[in-house]
């Protein structure tokens, strides 16, 4: 029976000790993924300043060159940024007074997920729509994966049929074919 003692204390000291070991490697691995979810949720922010600013050049350097954006998020032919950016400048032409404001904001892994309201008054062409000084207030949802602190795809649901509504448009049926 002594002669068992020893061993079977080396063995739990080696099997608790390694525990430790593990359980705190475990740990350093959470907060590490924690600290690169905190630098992807503000590095999204500082993107969504850039853009509620309208600094469309400052906005672009949030993002890799191969950058593709999906948009409604369902979209299977991504833009690139060169097509976003086109985007954002129409928007910007027709509501120069843009706001945007950000609701909610989560990280989990290399995505960054975030709610946004946009606000704007429609004093200039957009989509072919001339100026009716109507305001409008819809809200989206944003998905960002990150990679080496480069934005690199997004997805993005908006409200789209909403704010167009809000500028006075209105959806109609197509009428019956004859």
């Amino acid at each position: 029976m002594k002669n068992m003692a020893l061993p079977l204390a080396l063995i739990l000291c080696f099997t608790f000790g390694c525990q430790d070991k593990e359980a705190m490697a475990e740990l350093e691995e959470m907060k590490a993924q924690a600290e690169v979810e905190k630098q992807n949720k503000e590095l999204a922010r500082k993107m969504f300043e850039a853009w509620g600013k309208g600094d469309i050049e400052a906005f672009k350097e949030f993002f890799a060159p191969d950058y593709v954006y999906y948009y409604p998020s369902g979209n299977s032919k991504p833009m690139p940024l060169e097509e976003l950016t086109g985007m954002a400048k129409m928007f910007w032409n027709g509501f120069p007074d843009m706001s945007f404001s950000m609701e909610e904001i989560f990280a989990v892994g290399d995505r960054v997920i975030f709610r946004f309201i946009q606000r704007g008054t429609h004093t200039g062409d957009f989509m072919g729509i001339p100026a009716t000084g109507n305001k409008f207030e819809s809200s989206g949802i944003l998905i960002s994966r990150i990679e080496n602190g480069k934005v690199v795809e997004q997805w993005e649901e908006f409200d789209m049929l909403g704010m167009m509504q809000q500028l006075g448009m209105e959806l109609k049926p197509k009428e019956a074919e004859k």
